[in-house]
């Protein structure tokens, strides 16, 4: 992507780099606290191997194993960029070592991480994250996650339905159809409307995949699926039922009002990458039955991106954000901006990290993210496509107006 060196385009930087945030897609952090270089790689790191990968193949992790994994997730452009990020808001050099030093020395207390937190924060502008509770496992309670967050970071709760799912499998026999098919819908029901969360998640991409057919919404497949699942038998049971209840869940997220997203595109080793991609969604979603639901494409689909790009262009309640392909596709960032916005209306686009465990994530993804969205919108507007003025609106929207609008938060 060429880049602009025009007054204009400089302006245009300044400008998003003072908007405020709404992350639309994250994860609660860890309590942040002194982390060895180990364990700050393994938090911070998005892929570049696995020990449990390895040893779940039967591979004896070695002491030279384990330093390999841990140069090779180091060795990222990703990680390169958040030493970068967070050594520069610390003022000290771009090394592992020098950024731990700072880092550990401002969360030395529970009071101190949090100002450490709040001062990430307010330097890349984040206001709101969006979290999804489903990561890490067991679920961290809203009210500590709260608690924990500065009090200038609005924290809007998602709910995500493969746990509870999870809990139902576990206790199939416990449960004839009629009685798991009420208790999902009721634990639905009971989180939006009494424990606090503002939408529903699923990741069924990573179990059985996207090519789910709006049919599965007819209660005889649940009935069906359910009694083999309990009896040991049938042809894929365990896809027909999550099928089904994906269905189910953008049914409630219709009846409550409420977005829901779902997991498009790249992910850990388990994702299969073909069964992923965001047109698989397309017949389910362009069904009569679900064209009110407001959906977001989580991750863009990346690396699938332009996809989804094209349904939040032809199916008007699809929204789509760029997390994960912002911060972890790293040097790539403005690339994939500029080819999502080759179809996706601009008001249909979300900023969010799938930002996890490590409060540096959010904010070098929010550092990465506005310079990848500046550069995008500039080229736009040096070749004639956008109007300074709207490049500028769509920026304010894209980082924060559409996520606040999508989810009611004021």
């Amino acid at each position: 992507m060429k880049r602009s060196s025009s007054q204009a385009t400089e302006a245009l930087h300044e400008a998003i780099r003072e908007m405020p945030v709404a992350d639309v897609h994250a994860h609660p952090y860890l309590a942040p606290t002194p982390l060895d270089a180990d364990t700050f790689t393994d938090r911070a790191a998005f892929g570049g191997g696995s020990e449990a990968f390895l040893t779940a193949g039967g591979v004896t992790v070695t002491d030279a194993i384990r330093a390999d994994l841990q140069q090779t997730k180091r060795s990222t452009v990703y990680f390169q960029r958040l030493l970068h990020d967070v050594a520069a808001f610390l003022h000290c050099e771009p090394t592992l070592d020098a950024v731990l030093t700072a880092r550990n020395a401002r969360v030395a207390t529970p009071a101190d991480a949090l100002q450490y937190v709040s001062d990430l924060h307010a330097d890349a502008g984040i206001t709101t994250q969006m979290l999804e509770f489903g990561f890490p496992q067991p679920a961290l309670a809203i009210d500590d996650v709260r608690a924990a967050t500065p009090a200038s970071t609005q924290i809007v709760p998602i709910y995500r339905i493969e746990p509870l799912i999870a809990d139902l499998l576990h206790n199939a026999s416990a449960y004839t159809w009629v009685e798991a098919r009420q208790t999902y819908d009721d634990a639905i029901n009971r989180a939006v409307a009494s424990d606090g969360y503002r939408g529903v998640k699923s990741i069924i991409a990573y179990r059985t995949g996207l090519a789910v057919s709006p049919l599965a919404r007819s209660d005889e497949q649940g009935r069906v699926a359910w009694d083999a699942i309990r009896r040991g038998v049938g042809d894929d049971p365990f896809r027909m039922l999550r099928d089904h209840l994906l269905c189910r869940a953008l049914e409630r997220c219709m009846d409550l009002d409420v977005p829901m997203q779902i997991h498009t595109g790249m992910g850990d080793w388990e994702v299969q990458l073909p069964a992923v991609r965001p047109a698989l969604l397309q017949e389910m979603l362009r069904d009569p039955l679900y064209r009110a639901c407001r959906v977001l494409l989580v991750h863009t689909g990346y690396p699938y991106h332009r996809e989804a790009g094209y349904l939040a262009n032809v199916l008007p309640r699809v929204y789509l954000d760029l997390s994960e392909g912002i911060p972890f596709a790293g040097a790539a960032a403005a690339r994939i901006i500029a080819e999502v916005l080759e179809m996706a209306p601009l008001n249909r686009v979300c900023y969010g990290s799938d930002a996890f465990a490590l409060p540096e994530i959010t904010y070098s993804s929010a550092k990465l993210g506005k310079q990848a969205l500046a550069t995008a919108l500039a080229e736009l507007v040096d070749d004639g496509f956008l109007s300074q003025e709207l490049a500028t609106e769509s920026a304010a929207r894209i980082l924060s107006g559409t996520a606040l609008e999508l989810y009611g938060v004021v």
